[in-house]
């Protein structure tokens, strides 16, 4: 404590103005701190004439009773801040002096302003400067959230983050336009490494380098730049240093380096076969081929975005960009199952233990107050998403409207929580495809004729034997069961 005061005190002594003192003492004693001031050194000092050494008040204690009452007054009024925001805010004015003097000043160097200080009144130096700081340095520092802990090497938080943000979180901290459009192309790229750099060291370009994204560094200062002056975007910043925190302290059930080392240069994940059959079966028009099925195979497994998948599968122009994000929301349950199903053989493989896809979650308090530019994700429930979708095709705006939200957010549900929008007849084809494997145990382990399955199923005993013959189900003949009669 008496070191923090000292440091402000010499701060004060060597930058202020009489007119920022004049709140702190009465005027013939701010007339006795200028005169001496003008001359702090007493005539035995050793120090040689025309010395310049800089800040006179580090060298020598005040030998002027006003000079340490004022000093010390007003380095009490910093101290006794609330907290370290609190203190940030009390002590700017101070900064800002010793800024208009001419003397650099950046988090970096703000702890050799006066000596060896504690970490909280160094933190609050530090984010007395955040409006003034480059939109990079408020992450590494971690100003947003007033931290104590100085920028360290944190590279290790690669393993625990996607090449792009995990869409929930995506959806909520993109700024957009009034359109609906993202502020910035690929924006879950560059929020990636945006929360790479919070508390780092690391140049944004090795950053860059180490998500496995192809942005530039000056992509990011761009997206960085283009946050600093949304009305949310400091806590955007705030909420993407409390997610690196989390990462930091809590980890990830999923190695996304190892993946993006497994599976970048894979060009594909399923066979092309068996997806257009499903197809088939469950859409009047199928997609004329699976490369969309690769896409999300590839997205979902790495986190990567699309196009970072390999060139015989990434997306390479607007066109089929759209084509993909189309189809991510636009996928059916059962096309849904499928793809997680492969997903999962796929990890099992390599002999991987992790979940086929995870999102961090944080306290709800510690959100709490801010305002982020996105909705929440789960404030629709899948239940409520698929009350309010018709039972056939539909539009993504008028069921944002219906559920009071935005495009975006309803794509977001969509894709998370896959609806049945296809016609009736293929509806019905769809709960076949999804009970044919149950079918086919009954019959082959259970030893149910097709007519009992049929009616345990309520169901045409046609569709359960054509079901069972795409399934590669060899059928008995009728009644070669023992005990079983045969119809009539």
């Amino acid at each position: 404590m008496l070191r923090d005061a000292k440091s402000l005190g010499v701060l004060v002594l060597n930058h202020v103005t009489p007119g920022d003192l004049g709140p702190l003492a009465p005027s013939d004693v701010l007339e006795r701190l200028e005169r001496y001031r003008a001359d702090p050194l007493p005539a035995g000092s050793q120090r040689a004439p025309g010395t310049d050494h800089g800040d006179l008040h580090s060298h020598v204690a005040p030998g002027d009773a006003a000079a340490t009452a004022v000093a010390v007054t007003a380095a009490f009024r910093i101290l006794r801040a609330e907290n370290i925001r609190s203190a940030a805010g009390a002590v700017q004015w101070l900064t800002d002096r010793v800024a208009a003097s001419g003397r650099a000043l950046h988090p970096g160097n703000v702890v050799a302003l006066g000596g060896v200080i504690s970490p909280a009144l160094e933190a609050a130096l530090r984010c007395s400067r955040e409006s003034r700081l480059m939109p990079v340095a408020r992450l590494r520092h971690r100003t947003g959230v007033g931290s104590t802990r100085p920028p360290t090497d944190r590279d290790d938080r690669t393993c625990v983050l996607p090449a792009g943000l995990w869409p929930e979180w995506a959806l909520r901290l993109t700024p957009r336009h009034a359109s609906g459009r993202h502020a910035a192309q690929r924006a879950d790229e560059l929020l990636a490494v945006a929360c790479l750099l919070a508390g780092n060291i690391t140049p944004i370009r090795a950053a860059v380098r180490l998500t496995g994204t192809t942005v530039s560094s000056h992509n990011v200062s761009t997206f960085l730049a283009t946050l600093t002056r949304h009305p949310h975007g400091a806590d955007v910043l705030h909420t993407l240093i409390v997610l690196a925190d989390h990462l930091d302290a809590h980890g990830a059930p999923i190695d996304y380096v190892r993946r993006r080392a497994l599976f970048t240069a894979r060009p594909q994940f399923i066979d092309a076969r068996a997806w257009l059959e499903l197809r088939r079966w469950l859409r009047s028009h199928p997609g004329p081929d699976a490369v969309d099925a690769q896409r999300w195979l590839f997205h979902t497994l790495t986190g990567s975005p699309a196009h970072l998948a390999h060139p015989a599968i990434a997306p390479a122009t607007p066109a089929q960009r759209q084509h993909y994000q189309r189809f991510r929301w636009r996928i059916l349950p059962t096309e849904a199952e499928l793809l997680h199903h492969t997903a999962r053989t796929l990890l099992d493989e390599h002999g991987i233990d992790e979940p086929v896809q995870w999102a961090p979650q944080l306290p709800v308090h510690a959100l709490r107050d801010l305002q982020l530019p996105g909705p929440d994700p789960y404030s629709i429930s899948a239940d409520r998403l698929h009350q309010a979708v018709p039972g056939s095709d539909f539009s993504v705006a008028q069921l944002a409207r219906t559920l009071e939200t935005t495009t975006a957010h309803v794509v977001h549900l969509l894709a998370q929580h896959p609806v049945d929008w296809s016609p009736p007849r293929f509806r019905r084809t769809q709960r076949t495809a999804n009970r044919s494997a149950q079918w086919r145990l009954w019959y082959e382990r259970d030893h149910l004729s097709l007519q009992a399955i049929a009616d345990r199923e309520d169901t045409s005993l046609a569709a359960i034997r054509l079901a069972l013959l795409k399934n590669g189900t060899r059928l008995r003949p009728a009644g070669s069961h023992p005990g079983r009669p045969r119809r009539k």
